[in-house]
Formats: structure tokens, C-alpha cells, sequence
């Protein structure tokens, strides 16, 4: 018997054109997850029925038996996955069924023992190399965790996809939003939307965790406020100060709203993507460069701790970056912001005159 984790289930509302309001359930969340449930099929939830159409959509393990698909299905079912958390479970349920180029349409039907097998590693590479891009390197390192996991339960005898070097090497520490443009956004976009790049820019904080940002994340300090909040990517302890900027917008929130970003009818956003989506929308109504996104306030973010006087180290672990990559930021930063070019101009004049009395 197939267990049912009825937590992953990934529920949807929605208004129809008539007023009336319809619920459906997926049997997951992301592309490519299955309906099978709708509010108006007249069958009740956790009753037989619906439960029977939940199974239909998860692979059997008996019929697994032997082969690849035997590891996944264990795994989806185990701790390793369902600790994990919700976005990294649809990141990787998307890559192990996605309907063209899956982990579980390339290799399910393949007999676990071919897993023993060197050759596997080359059939994964050469899989990985023709999706290409980010995509591939998810898709390669979402494989190796389940092969680790068959592993480690003895489904699989040997490792043979140990040091898989990513081939996607995305920069974008040349790109963030200089003041200008941060002007002009807040100008021309509306109020829930020019908030969502406000806030990006006060902490820091990825769409993710700005999502979900609210008033219960907000501690009183001897000297003001910060924020304190579990990252989601890192799941590591944030702690950030609030600056004057932030205060405003978190006291400008009205006091029946406990999340601090939140939609056009004052809703909170059902999916971190949407709020990316909601700032590249006007960020192209304005004219404003089109290669910038919201994850790029991070970096903005991160210019701001500099010119308060916060060292490289202090910066990378803020913002939970490796030293390098915050070097770039911040040298790319200074080489086209003409703020801090001036700012250095003049600090340079200054330790000349002292250096001539």
C-alpha cells in the first residue's frame, strides 16, 4: 500500500466568471502536477473516492519493484523529502516528473541494478547536457540526491555521480538597481508593488522569505528593531537591523495586516514567483533596463551595508555569500555607481590635503 502525505497536497481557489467560488486539488504543487480533485465533482475530501483519485496519480511501489522508480518512490515517501522544505519539494517533484525531460521519464523504467553500472554516470550527462542551463544542473543534482538516498538504504551498491561539476555559471554581480531607477519605480508603480522592491531593498531578503515577511518577524531591540527570520533557501537565522526606510513601511502597515508585502486586494501573495512577477511587470512598463529583477535588490542591498561602513565579512554573511561574490558586488557597484565614485573621489582629495599639511 501506497502511503498518502495529504500535507503535500497543493489546494487552489478561485472565482469563475459566474461569482461563484471553485476549489481544486493537485497532487502536488508546481508545473505539471495533476487535478485530481474538483469542488464540484461532489465527492468529499479524505472519503474513499478521493483518496483512490490521489493513489492514481502516485506511482506504486510494487509496480517499482526492481527498478529506478523504486528509489523514488521511497524517497518521495521518506524524511529526506518531506523535511525538506515546501519550495525545495516542488523544485524537485518538478524535475522528477516533468513530461519531457524528467528523472522519472529518463530513467524510472530502468532496472535499478543499471545504477551499479560507471556507464550510468555518462547516460546522466550526456540527459543533463541536453536540457542544458540552470535547468540541467537542478535536474543532475535533484538525481544525485536520490541516488545518495538509495544508496544509503541499499538499493543502490555504488555512487558513480560524486563531483558533478555544475556547467551553468550564472553573474549577475554586475547588475542591480542604481538610484535613478529605483526612483523612477517608486514613482510610477503602485503602492503594493513599489513596496515589494522597497522591502527587497531595506533587507535584503529573497522573494521567498519577502513573501512570507511579517509583523511576528519583527523583535524590539534597546535601540529600535530588527528582523528575525528563518531563511528558506539557507535555513539559516537572519538578523536584520531596521533601518528608518523600513520603519516607515512597516508602521504605514495597517494593524489588521499581519504580513508586510501584500497584493492589490490586500492578500497575501500565494507564491514568492508572483511578487518577481509584479515588479518585472512595471519594472517594463517604466522603461526601467530590462535585465534587472527583484533578486537583484539583494545586491543594491548589499551596496547599502557597504556605504554604512560594513566590512566584506560582515556583508557576505548578511547576505549569505561567499566572500568572492561579495567582492564582485561591491567592485562592480563601485566601478558604475556615481554616487559612491564621487564618494571616493572625495574621500581620495580629503587624505591628499592631509597628507600636504
Amino acid at each position: 500500500m501506497v502511503r498518502i502525505n495529504l500535507k503535500g497536497i497543493h489546494r487552489v481557489r478561485t472565482t469563475l466568471a459566474d461569482g461563484s467560488r471553485r476549489e481544486y486539488h493537485y497532487a502536488w504543487r508546481g508545473k505539471g502536477a495533476p487535478k485530481f480533485w474538483d469542488s464540484a465533482s461532489g465527492v468529499t475530501i479524505g472519503s474513499p473516492e478521493y483518496l483512490d483519485a490521489l493513489r492514481a496519480c502516485t506511482p506504486k511501489a510494487e509496480a517499482a519493484k526492481g527498478k529506478f522508480r523504486q528509489a523514488i518512490v521511497a524517497f518521495l515517501d521518506s524524511t529526506d523529502f518531506t523535511g525538506l522544505a515546501p519550495r525545495t519539494q516542488s523544485d524537485m517533484r518538478k524535475s522528477i516528473y516533468h513530461a519531457k525531460n524528467g528523472i522519472d521519464l529518463k530513467f524510472g523504467s530502468a532496472p535499478i541494478a543499471a545504477f551499479n553500472d560507471p556507464r550510468i554516470r555518462g547516460e546522466a550527462l550526456k540527459w543533463r547536457d541536453k536540457i542544458g542551463g540552470k535547468v540541467g544542473d537542478d535536474r543532475i543534482r535533484h538525481l544525485q540526491r536520490i541516488v545518495g538516498f538509495a544508496i544509503d538504504r541499499s538499493l543502490i551498491a555504488q555512487n558513480h555521480f560524486r563531483d558533478i561539476r555544475s556547467v551553468y555559471k550564472p553573474n549577475r554581480a554586475e547588475i542591480f538597481w542604481l538610484p535613478g531607477e529605483i526612483d523612477t519605480f517608486h514613482q510610477g508603480a503602485p503602492a503594493h508593488v513599489s513596496r515589494i522592491l522597497a522591502i527587497a531593498l531595506e533587507t535584503g531578503l529573497r522573494p521567498g522569505d519577502l513573501a512570507v515577511l511579517s509583523r511576528a518577524h519583527i523583535h524590539r531591540t534597546p535601540h529600535g528593531r530588527r528582523i528575525v527570520i528563518w531563511t528558506q533557501k539557507r535555513s539559516r537565522l537572519a538578523s536584520i537591523p531596521v533601518t528608518d526606510r523600513m520603519a516607515s513601511l512597516i508602521d504605514a502597515t495597517p494593524l489588521d495586516q499581519d504580513r508586510l508585502i501584500v497584493n492589490m486586494r490586500g492578500q497575501p501573495y500565494k507564491h514568492e514567483n508572483y511578487l518577481g512577477d509584479a515588479v518585472s511587470e512595471w519594472r517594463d512598463k517604466l522603461s526601467i533596463r530590462h535585465d534587472l529583477r527583484l533578486y537583484d535588490a539583494r545586491g543594491t542591498a548589499a551596496t547599502r551595508l557597504l556605504e554604512a561602513g560594513a566590512e566584506l565579512k560582515e556583508i557576505a554573511t548578511h547576505m549569505g555569500w561567499s566572500l568572492k561574490h561579495a567582492a564582485e558586488v561591491i567592485e562592480r557597484y563601485v566601478a558604475l555607481s556615481p554616487a559612491m565614485s564621487d564618494s571616493l573621489a572625495e574621500k581620495l582629495k580629503q587624505a591628499e590635503s592631509r597628507t600636504k599639511l
